[in-house]
């Protein structure tokens, strides 16, 4: 994991992710994808990166591993949490607060020099995910959908999934806000050749959830434009799209590469998605897709791709690897 490598890839459109999207590019002629890894010094399972700002970043991993870069991703240096879990998600709300969770959510005001947690370890399921909407405001996915207004002091179950006769303890591990009272979430379960997915939806801000009773295989990915346009992905590896806030939906493709994919939306057309060890690309809404790249080492596992504002992608996965990406377009005269 020390040898830094450049792949320089060309693609016919553009980079990837947490499905993300990107309004101001149209298709380009050619683009080009630059791939750098960077040394973690870890080689532990990565799970989850966020920025704070523009120059810190905060990778979680296994065995309550934390990688911490205060010059935009460009390097590394791992951070002793004393915590021995194995993360699966981080969010930074700036370069010192920071939250990270597992079956318990931890909280560090001091750049991750130390943790507390809320004491949520003893109430049922591990979290899959969180999402802050502003330094009070925050969901956390577990056992359903948990809503704090104060900093994550107190959390108020707002969907219980154990109570939901039509889709009973499915775990909802995808959340999206598209403005401040408009949100969905999403999830499911498979197992014994079964696999059941659902959609809920709130317009108050997350105060209550409805179902939307859309009757899938597990979602396992989704992203939407705005409070009609949306997108999802199943365990199926289907692509589904509703323009009417969810109260319906069409099949979009049926040859997804992936049941568990990332995604990156740089419009309706263009799709770029993580598998476990390779990146492709659609442009005509997922119907095609190809392959742009892989690792030359076939047991090297992908766990997430995420694209953040500045358009600055980045990959992590097993053995500490990070990679990040940057790109370049030309369009026809």
């Amino acid at each position: 994991m020390n040898t830094k490598i450049k792949v320089y890839l060309t693609l016919t459109i553009l980079s990837f992710l947490a499905c993300t999207k990107d309004y101001e590019i149209s298709k380009p002629e050619t683009f080009k994808v630059s791939i750098e890894e960077i040394s973690s010094g870890s080689e532990e399972i990565l799970t989850d990166i966020s920025f704070g700002d523009a120059n810190t970043a905060y990778i979680c991993g296994a065995n309550g591993s934390l990688l911490k870069s205060i010059n935009s991703g460009l390097s590394w240096n791992q951070v002793q949490t004393e915590l021995y879990q194995s993360l699966n998600c981080i969010q930074a709300l700036n370069s010192r607060q920071v939250y990270m969770a597992r079956n318990d959510l931890y909280y560090s005001d001091n750049s991750g020099k130390t943790w507390n947690g809320k004491g949520l370890d003893l109430f049922g399921s591990q979290i899959h995910e969180l999402l802050f909407l502003s330094s009070s405001v925050g969901f956390i996915l577990k056992n359903g959908i948990m809503k704090t207004i104060n900093s994550g002091t107190t959390w108020n179950s707002v969907f219980d999934a154990g109570n939901d006769p039509n889709y009973y303890l499915l775990s909802y591990k995808k959340i999206q806000f598209v403005d401040t009272n408009i949100g969905f979430c999403a999830g499911g379960k498979s197992y014994d050749n079964t696999s059941l997915g659902n959609i809920l939806k709130t317009t108050n801000g997350g105060e209550t959830w409805m179902s939307l009773n859309f009757e899938t295989s597990d979602i396992t990915a989704l992203y939407f434009f705005d409070p009609l346009v949306g997108y999802v992905f199943n365990f199926n590896k289907e692509l589904w799209k509703t323009t009417n806030g969810g109260n319906s939906w069409t099949k979009i493709s049926s040859t997804i590469p992936y049941s568990y994919p990332d995604c990156y939306f740089i419009n309706q057309d263009t799709i770029i998605i993580r598998t476990v060890n390779e990146i492709y690309h659609s442009i005509d809404q997922g119907v095609t897709w190809i392959k742009d790249y892989t690792f030359n080492n076939p047991e090297q596992i992908l766990t997430r791709m995420k694209f953040f504002e500045n358009k600055k992608g980045y990959m992590i996965g097993h053995d500490g690897f990070i990679a990040k990406s940057a790109f370049s377009q030309s369009f026809a005269m």
